[in-house]
């Protein structure tokens, strides 16, 4: 089997999408097929021989995005395609709904193969949060039908039907729309029908880490061996609720004078930020690294008490899944995503005010016991999403797809046959 994955964020840039997309064709190579990650080329992107990158232009303002040159000159597309061709994919499979994402689909019409989209988004909680204008999603929508070569999708009046628009234009060919938990279909209704949905969350692997990882990270940032560490991965941006979680720490540190809280991940609204952390009274106990390596990710787990969530706005939110692998407690404030997704009520859920955050991270703080409880549950839970298992549904999936001229075939020893699949109900193995 030959697949081409088009995602509009990889690295250097680290984030759910890019986590997945790597499991998912590393998992898929392991077992024999060719996977290739079609992907916005950055100067500082490590070279990988089965990541086909694409010409780019920053996309300045939006979180530190790259765009794929060819939605804004046309004439780019026949190269593109050209390189996309030769690589001859049986199907493609669609991460993102930006420029690259629309090259995917673009792609899969003129190669005739299916194409495959993951919901990894929540694009009306993002437009929300960033305000984005209805009039510019409305453009948007005319230059990506312009570069496909058909009638435009009719958007009514504001930002939600802006985005709706954006989905039909985006799903409406596709053979499946994967979603990574039953919370995307909870929160918001796709353009796709039922039978061609599927929910299958995606698997890691846990880091190997030695004993000593939990003290290094510590010290490295001059954290005592014993004081109160709550810790947040992921974008340090106002969708994610990382203003609500300063607010919650500095009610938690008001009775707990060496408590700390350490944010990992990319930092692109530094002026909104600084505002808050001086806002908040407690920037001195508030540890900012940036984006980090894994390695240095899974030491963090180790080394902390608890792991804030405040993001209401996630579809899996792997970050999750990562702490319950390390026997990190999790206090999180979306309840569709704890009602449907990995950890369920193996995680503490609050309200998404800072005062309902602040007590659930204080009652884990304050009872060890219950929270080593629940992170034994959330770790038992954990072990159930494998990377592996993750591949094996998504090969289910695609075996079931139509796939014109009979050009998708499998040996029967492959790994996917093993797999079990079931539209109505998921993935089993």
């Amino acid at each position: 089997m030959r697949s081409l994955h088009f995602t509009d964020t990889y690295l250097p840039r680290r984030d759910g999408i890019v986590t997945s997309v790597r499991t998912l064709t590393a998992t898929l190579r392991a077992h024999g097929h060719h996977a290739i990650t079609v992907a916005p080329a950055h100067r500082a992107q490590p070279a990988e021989g089965d990541v086909l990158p694409l010409s780019a232009v920053p996309a300045y303002g939006l979180a530190g995005l790259r765009l794929s040159s060819w939605l804004l000159r046309g004439q780019w597309a026949a190269g593109a395609l050209a390189r996309i061709a030769a690589a001859r994919p049986d199907l493609i499979h669609v991460h993102t709904p930006g420029p690259t994402g629309l090259l995917g689909v673009f792609a899969a019409r003129e190669l005739r193969v299916p194409v495959v989209h993951t919901y990894h988004t929540d694009l009306h909680a993002y437009a929300e949060a960033y305000r984005v204008p209805a009039a510019a999603l409305t453009t948007g929508l005319r230059l990506y039908a312009r570069r496909l070569g058909v009638p435009p999708v009719r958007a009514g009046a504001g930002r939600r039907a802006a985005v709706d628009a954006v989905n039909e234009f985006m799903l409406r060919g596709a053979a499946a729309v994967i979603l990574p938990t039953r919370a995307v279909s909870a929160r918001l209704s796709l353009p796709v029908p039922a039978e061609r949905l599927a929910v299958i969350p995606t698997g890691i692997s846990p880091v190997p880490l030695d004993a000593a990882a939990r003290g290094r990270f510590r010290a490295s940032h001059r954290i005592g061996p014993a004081a109160p560490l709550v810790l947040y991965v992921g974008r340090v941006n106002r969708e994610k609720g990382v203003d609500r979680l300063i607010a919650a720490f500095a009610r938690v540190a008001a009775g707990r004078p060496d408590a700390r809280l350490v944010l990992i991940g990319a930092m692109y609204e530094r002026r909104w930020l600084t505002r808050l952390l001086r806002e908040s009274g407690v920037a001195d106990r508030i540890v900012l690294t940036g984006q980090q390596p894994p390695a240095v990710v899974a030491a963090a787990y180790r080394a902390a008490d608890v792991f804030a969530f405040p993001s209401t706005t996630d579809t899996q939110a792997l970050v999750l899944l990562e702490a319950a692998h390390n026997r990190l407690p999790v206090v999180m404030a979306d309840p569709l995503l704890h009602a449907h997704g990995l950890l369920g009520d193996a995680a503490l859920l609050t309200g998404p005010a800072p005062d309902e955050l602040a007590a659930g991270i204080g009652a884990l703080l304050d009872d060890p016991a219950a929270a080593r409880a629940l992170a034994g549950r959330a770790a038992r839970r954990a072990a159930n999403h494998t990377a592996d298992g993750y591949a094996r549904s998504v090969c289910a999936l695609y075996r079931s797809l139509p796939f014109r001229d009979e050009t998708f075939r499998l040996d029967k020893r492959a790994t996917c046959r093993h797999a079990r699949y079931s539209r109505r109900d998921g993935p089993s193995r």
